[in-house]
């Protein structure tokens, strides 16, 4: 049986393949599991923006904290519009 700590580094493991893929902005609900994603947001790696949507974050984060917001807006904001919208 797994460790805790060997779960969260699995799951941290899908959070950097995202990353990669998406350049580290905008993480949809789908693109993970559900318990990857309840274990990464319980930690504090991921912050929800809306619902279904994500961005990363620092765990030793103060709450409230804009600064994963501010870093990550144009890229969010490109790929939910693309997403929702599409590219016209």
């Amino acid at each position: 049986m797994a460790t805790p700590s060997g779960k969260l580094a699995g799951s941290l493991e899908i959070l950097r393949a995202l990353q990669n893929a998406n350049g580290a902005a905008a993480i949809r609900a789908r693109d993970m599991t559900r318990t990857h994603r309840e274990r990464l947001l319980k930690h504090g790696f991921l912050q929800e923006v809306i619902k279904g949507w994500y961005i990363p974050s620092r765990p030793d984060g103060v709450k409230g904290e804009s600064t994963a917001w501010y870093a990550s807006f144009w890229r969010f904001a490109t790929v939910y519009l693309e997403t929702r919208f599409g590219k016209n």
